[in-house]
């Protein structure tokens, strides 16, 4: 197969360019664009790509558009939101930097898609993104910068090679059921924009659903929440424990809506079709027992047996009956008491019980549970400890891929597989929280606590905790370079301050022979 060559290929993904200042997850433009133009400088002669693998724009961390109750997608309003999130002072000179790098000789920049910024792929969004990084300073069109930025908006990843060995660069939620885009219905959104003609329906994943309908809402109280990483099954148990105000039926209610779009999604293969032994199963699992089964990862100890069947309740039915829980529960009434109302259906007793276990509890303590379950042997920032993208990504690879890069986890990674490939992950560049179990202790944890209770960012930049802080930088990048003797070597480093700046660091076994 045809693909570029290069001389040398580095990788960052993740940045989370998107939102209005207080909600922005990202804050290191300064050591981006440091990086970036580090890159650019590299000799004349040298032949460099720069790939941007996927989450670089964050459309879902974007204000509502007006009049718009959500949007999970949003192909009309798109281009406004980018054109505001170039210019916003967080981020511009990252902007800069990146225009500066594809308007240099020899310097190839690539975008690959991620699922917070599928808006990328229409057709009008990436030409505005092109126009702003391929205009000069003097206001003139830069042809052959524009014949040097390269979009892989397919979702098949970008394909290149240094020397001979073959790269493939992925964002990684190709492997994650709470993350697929669907790009049949996304290719044919873009047509429908050229003709002018209605735009299809767009069914958003359960992690983009999860994003919109709870996260954003909560993010207003605790700004943190975006840094735990969303695509577990325990977060949403999390959420739901923070407060009283946050436990709302009419929030279960959706919550049960995105667990039943995860088991949706975790049946299709890596193409996003549904199986053919799934697709025509007699039965699917209801949101009842799918919202159960991520519960009960999350609160063992108040776990109850399954709930009853409720697959003959009427769908209006049961908002009025949640819109009257709500009602109940704004005046005092537990949700058990209400639950255990012989007029009631009657599987709200068992989850009604359990959330009446949480709101009795101090959310402190739910918080705690919560995070001990997800965390237990937690070996997420080791960057030599295979995770479950890694693994999954072996089974959509073939042995001539020498080398795959996925983004996607937050988590960067340097890994041989068993195959022989060369496994990385170029991880992210936006805060980080770590909780190590020495944190999650009940005394050291109420320090912890006092800090998340405050909700925004400022107090988790500042936190020390234990002599650590809550918040880590961990500025990622990936390099495959070819060697003075010609064989190829891979590089995981991070981008860390120095006196002069910054320099590149190579993370310890993260140096990998192609």
């Amino acid at each position: 197969m045809l693909v570029p060559q290069y001389d040398a290929v580095h990788v960052i993904s993740d940045i989370h360019l998107g939102g209005t200042q207080g909600f922005q997850i990202f804050n290191q433009q300064e050591a981006l664009a440091w990086l970036v133009d580090h890159l650019a400088t590299e000799p004349e002669d040298k032949k460099v790509a720069l790939v941007l693998n996927g989450d670089i724009v964050d459309f879902l961390a974007e204000p509502l558009p007006p009049h718009a109750q959500e949007c999970y997608f949003r192909p009309s309003h798109a281009i406004t939101d980018l054109e505001r999130i170039m210019e916003d002072p967080a981020f511009i000179k990252g902007w800069e930097a990146l225009a500066r790098f594809v308007q240099t000789p020899n310097r190839t920049l690539v975008v690959v898609l991620g699922n917070h910024d599928v808006e990328l792929a229409l057709p009008g969004v990436r030409e505005c993104l092109a126009s702003r990084l391929c205009t000069k300073n003097d206001g003139t069109p830069d042809d052959a910068a524009r014949g040097r930025l390269l979009f892989a908006m397919d979702g098949t990843g970008f394909a290149c090679r240094v020397e001979t060995r073959n790269i493939l660069c992925i964002h990684g939620n190709e492997t994650d059921a709470w993350n697929p885009v669907d790009f049949h219905t996304l290719a044919r959104i873009s047509a429908q924009k050229k003709r002018h003609t209605p735009l299809t329906e767009w069914t958003p994943n359960a992690g983009t659903k999860m994003v919109i309908d709870v996260m954003n809402e909560m993010k207003r109280t605790y700004r943190w929440i975006d840094l735990l990483k969303p695509e577990t099954e325990t977060v949403p148990a999390l959420l739901l424990a923070m407060d009283d105000k946050a436990v709302t039926w009419s929030r279960v209610k959706k919550l049960f809506g995105v667990a039943a779009d995860y088991l949706r999604d975790r049946q299709r293969g890596p193409d996003h079709f549904l199986s053919c032994e799934r697709e025509f199963s007699e039965s699917e699992a209801s949101e009842d027992q799918a919202f159960q089964s991520m519960m009960s990862v999350s609160y063992p100890s108040l776990a109850g047996p399954t709930a009853p069947d409720t697959t003959n309740m009427d769908a209006t039915d049961m908002d009025l009956l949640l819109s009257e829980m709500d009602t109940h529960v704004a005046h005092g009434t537990s949700p058990a008491a209400f639950a255990n109302d012989t007029a009631q259906p009657e599987f709200l007793g068992t989850w009604g019980a359990i959330w009446d276990k949480l709101r009795g509890r101090s959310p402190e303590e739910n918080v705690r549970e919560a995070l001990l379950g997800w965390l237990k042997g937690d070996p997420t920032f080791d960057p030599t400890e295979p995770d479950a993208t890694c693994e999954k990504v072996q089974d959509l690879i073939g042995s001539e891929v020498d080398v795959v890069v996925a983004g996607h986890t937050h988590l960067h990674k340097a890994i041989k597989m068993e195959t022989g490939t060369t496994y990385f992950n170029s991880g992210s560049w936006i805060r980080l929280m770590q909780l190590p179990p020495d944190l999650l202790g009940k005394k050291p944890f109420k320090k912890v606590w006092a800090v998340l209770k405050k909700g925004d960012m400022e107090s988790l930049d500042t936190a020390i905790i234990n002599g650590r802080p809550l918040i880590r930088h961990i500025r990622s990048v990936v390099s495959i370079e070819n060697e003075a003797n010609g064989k190829v070597l891979g590089t995981l480093a991070t981008v860390e301050e120095s006196d002069a700046g910054y320099r590149l660091t190579p993370v310890p076994q993260g140096q990998l022979g192609c």
